[in-house]
């Protein structure tokens, strides 16, 4: 009598939540469940009611023909049905259980359905982030993905020098009309070369090889495509427009756009006869860890490491919400950003002690004021469990300290279950967990929502470019509607001026970060005061 009653009150209860339909052999419905009704917005049903009817007509035949064949067969099916109603579309998994009389005689068929509508939509506006709206050309989203694809061993970045005078003069859609002028006759000159080129934001593009090409056949391509470019003159609007580019090209395993982007550093600044800069890994890598590490090692000993914190306003009111804490290395009378030394610090065993002065200081600052104050961690924090059992101490011997982790490189991980895991034990600790960074190269919207993120940052370089550079208007427009979708709020840095902040107000973002909203200090009170 007590598993009757047990196993009655599961039926009841699957009845009432889970979505589930009963099929007749010939496909009518005989039976939904409350939430099957409520998915379908069906308020009474027919016995002639085929389950056929309620199925897109964009899938129905393929729909209807394999669940025929499950019940014809007896077999399960498993698969994704899209499900149309008078008022909305929802897209289900989808999986058929035939279920038999004793003669063995095919009674019905059980569908059990997975809504997963919010995950199709949300990776539409990925598919929409991919391509750039102006230029057509794929973005930093299918950038990230075809270097781990191709395990690329070099990268260009290209810039056009004076771009935006000619959009400063000339007006915005002058601009657009160039870069897609621009784009087009590149895709020409490099895809019989096998090269892709991809449009980062505003002038800058990225080039890489569509397999692993050796590096020096790559910088001959360059080199050709640099000097075919001084020949070209574009005309649009009976303008002639004649551009000039700056190339930096990266050689290495890993970090292609950090290397990239410091051989273009040095042929912008140098303007010289070099047609191509070059920064290899190895020399890069050698040349920052032996001048750094005797750096490092003393700044840690001496204590030199030093938090400032910059504030991050409500759009609701006046009031910081709450601060970032931004490592400083302090030597020879100035303080030098996170830049200058954090990633050959990586490299070391002296890593793990500045994140640990970081945590230390920002514990104390928040609970002698009374903030919150966010920590930023890479993966490599998250990896080492010496860093990981300091942070779980701090949490349970600090309940007044009010700490938010921003976790960044999300997406370069193989290890993302010890990031969820990690993520969940903050939380169950009194911790917040805000993702950094969140914008272009975020591919995986699944990972998202298994954090579930008290705060997402927006990638700074959406946010800069957001006022004239369409694609980037595009993409911040798509991620709001993200998290709008997942009840996320939104963190926008890189706030610089009046007419951005204004912008972001405009779009109901919840947080505002940059210098237009507070500079980074040493001193919580000033800001507080």
């Amino acid at each position: 009598m007590r598993d009757q009653f047990l196993f009655k009150q599961y039926i009841n209860t699957l009845e009432s939540t889970a979505l589930c339909a009963r099929l007749s052999p010939s496909g009518h419905i005989r039976w939904l469940s409350d939430s099957m009704h409520k998915l379908l917005d069906i308020h009474y049903l027919k016995q002639t009611t085929a389950f056929r009817d309620f199925l897109h007509p964009d899938n129905r035949q393929h729909v209807t023909e394999v669940i025929s064949y499950a019940i014809e067969s007896g077999n399960s099916w498993n698969g994704t049905v899209c499900l149309e109603s008078n008022t909305r579309t929802n897209w289900c998994r989808c999986m058929t259980i035939p279920l038999y009389d004793e003669a063995g005689t095919l009674n019905e068929l059980v569908l059990l359905f997975q809504d997963i509508s919010r995950e199709v939509h949300l990776n539409e506006l990925l598919q929409e982030a991919r391509y750039d709206r102006v230029t057509g050309l794929p973005t930093r989203v299918d950038l990230l993905n075809d270097l781990k694809r191709v395990k690329a061993q070099c990268l260009a970045v290209l810039d056009i020098r004076k771009f935006r005078s000619y959009a400063d003069f000339y007006g915005l859609d002058f601009g657009d009309e160039l870069l897609r002028k621009f784009s087009l006759w590149a895709q020409k000159q490099l895809k019989p070369n096998h090269i892709n080129i991809y449009r980062l934001y505003s002038d800058k593009f990225a080039l890489i090889p569509d397999f692993r090409m050796i590096p020096t056949l790559f910088e001959s391509h360059l080199l050709h495509f640099y000097e075919a470019l001084s020949d070209l003159k574009l005309e649009v609007r009976d303008v002639e427009a004649n551009l000039d580019v700056a190339i930096g090209m990266g050689v290495g395993d890993s970090k292609h756009l950090q290397l990239a982007e410091s051989a273009l550093s040095k042929a912008k600044a140098i303007y010289s006869g070099h047609k191509i800069e070059v920064v290899r890994e190895r020399e890069f890598l050698k040349e920052n860890k032996v001048n750094w590490i005797p750096k490092i090692q003393s700044a840690i000993t001496d204590h030199r490491f030093v938090n400032y914190y910059q504030p991050i306003k409500s759009t609701s009111n006046e009031r910081p919400s709450y601060y970032e804490a931004l490592v400083r290395m302090r030597d020879n009378n100035s303080d030098l950003p996170p830049g200058m030394f954090l990633d050959k610090a990586k490299t070391t065993r002296y890593y793990c002690e500045i994140t640990r002065s970081v945590i230390e200081q920002a514990v104390l600052a928040s609970e002698e004021f009374g903030v919150a104050i966010s920590v930023n961690l890479s993966i490599e924090d998250i990896l080492n469990d010496k860093t990981v059992n300091f942070i779980r101490y701090v949490l349970m011997e600090h309940k007044k300290a009010k700490l938010i982790f921003e976790i960044t490189e999300t997406e370069s991980t193989e290890d993302f279950e010890k990031v969820q895991t990690f993520a969940q034990e903050v939380r169950q600790l009194g911790g917040q967990i805000a993702i950094d960074d969140f914008g272009v190269g975020y591919s995986n919207f699944s990972r998202l929502i298994s954090l579930r993120p008290d705060y997402l940052k927006i990638d700074g370089s959406i946010v800069q470019n957001v006022l004239y550079d369409e694609t980037s208007a595009s993409i911040l427009n798509g991620m709001i509607s993200i998290c709008k979708e997942l009840n996320i709020p939104i963190v926008a840095e890189f706030v610089e001026n009046e007419e951005v902040s204004s912008y972001l107000c405009s779009q109901n973002i919840e947080y505002l970060q940059g210098y237009y909203i507070g500079k980074p200090s040493p001193e919580v009170n000033r800001l507080l005061n």
